[in-house]
């Protein structure tokens, strides 16, 4: 077990937009998250990132509470997420936004930037090291030096998860990485996350992409209006009744 959920609640106000959600994922598997819109399913992501601290509930990282922590102590600790909206600097060149990725990695402060010491000169040469390695992993390395505006949708969909990988996340969190993207750039896209298993890094997926999270994932946990309602592989999931109700439908079933 590499990430646990107990009894995760987030209120807004009247709103209880996760209830009580248990789960675990896994070390190494592709863990899907699943549901309609207003299921709950970004709201869990901002919990486990630290974006919102939980109503109620606890969220444990290799046996370590790390509930309400602030968003760059759960980074440092292993948690890399990347957003429905691509978050990326798009006046900035490609190994410039891995490597303000990478910053989370380093040691040297203000100082040390200013008078170039040795530690920020080692820095330096870590960060260029990851960088390159990286953007090769992505599949942009004959971008290096463009500007991000100059990326297809595609293309900044990698840009967005190399700049959560840069950081050697323990898992990364995946918030819809194909939306709006076509099949042939969903299937690439698809590839990455593989490749990123195969590298031993964990995987937490939002899709609604469904026949490519029932090929994808190890298991699925299903939300409907803040509450899981199933949880299995994905041959179990698609056979649960509340689910084909909530949210697959019959057709994708038969």
């Amino acid at each position: 077990m590499l990430l646990k959920i107990e009894n995760l609640t987030k209120r807004f106000e009247g709103l209880v937009a996760v209830n009580e959600v248990t789960f675990q994922v896994n070390e190494g598997d592709i863990f899907a998250i699943i549901g309609p819109n207003g299921a709950g399913k970004t709201t869990l992501f901002n919990l486990i990132s630290g974006m919102l601290r939980p109503t109620s509930g606890q969220i444990y990282l290799q046996d370590e509470d790390i509930t309400g922590l602030k968003p760059y102590k759960i980074a440092q600790k292993g948690i890399a997420r990347t957003f429905q909206t691509t978050a990326l600097f798009d006046q900035l060149r490609v190994a410039d936004n891995l490597a303000i990725g990478y910053k989370l990695r380093t040691t040297s402060g203000f100082w040390s930037t200013i008078f170039r010491t040795r530690r920020w000169k080692e820095d330096k040469e870590k960060c260029t090291a990851k960088v390159m390695e990286t953007l090769s992993f992505i599949g942009l390395a004959e971008k290096a030096f463009n500007f991000v505006s100059t990326l297809s949708q595609e293309e900044q969909k990698r840009l967005a998860i190399g700049v959560a990988l840069v950081s050697d996340p323990k898992i990364i969190l995946l918030d819809e990485p194909t939306g709006g993207l076509i099949q042939e750039d969903t299937d690439g896209i698809t590839n990455l996350i593989k490749k990123i298993k195969a590298a031993g890094i964990t995987v937490c997926i939002i899709e609604h992409k469904m026949r490519m999270i029932m090929d994808l994932a190890d298991r699925i946990v299903v939300l409907n209006y803040g509450e899981k309602i199933a949880e299995g592989t994905p041959e179990e999931v698609s056979k649960d009744e509340a689910v084909i109700k909530a949210y697959l439908g019959g057709e994708y079933i038969a």
